[in-house]
């Protein structure tokens, strides 16, 4: 999992060192303003204070809810997938050019590589790969021995 969280972080690390900052923040301020108020306030104004509270908190789901939205590979399991390699092609994408064909059992799936993995398999290696559940990026590629 550590690979799975270290890749993540590599590709999204403006994101989410922005979401955390942001979260930090607000947290801290309400840390502050909690431990200031409640000295001075009595029965209404902690209740007016467990609202404040309240509202922060959705301020901070809220940015939560985006950052899981944009970036969904955070919040699920790796993929493990095993299979056959069936073809290799290029794509007309710039921020994934090199794409991968796996025959798993019963369905066949198309992932996205690096350029030095594209260049090191060949059609007929049995392979197993690790990936992005949502983006289908590779992350980790492992050759297997031919029985």
């Amino acid at each position: 999992m550590l690979d799975y969280y270290s890749y993540l972080f590599k590709i999204t690390w403006p994101e989410f060192v922005l979401t955390s900052l942001v979260i930090i923040f607000i947290l801290a301020r309400l840390v502050a303003k909690v431990i200031q108020d409640l000295k001075r306030y009595k029965k209404w104004g902690r209740l007016l204070l467990i609202f404040k509270i309240g509202f922060w908190m959705g301020i901070i789901a809220a940015y939560l809810l985006m950052f899981g939205q944009a970036n969904p590979d955070w919040f699920a399991h790796p993929k493990e997938i095993q299979g056959e390699l069936i073809g290799k092609s290029l794509t007309h994408s710039q921020e994934n050019p090199y794409s991968l064909q796996i025959q798993e059992e019963t369905h066949s799936l198309s992932l996205f590589v690096d350029y030095r993995t594209y260049k090191t398999l060949e059609v007929g290696d049995q392979i197993s790969l690790k990936a992005l559940p949502n983006r289908m990026e590779v992350y980790q590629c492992e050759v297997l021995p031919n029985n």
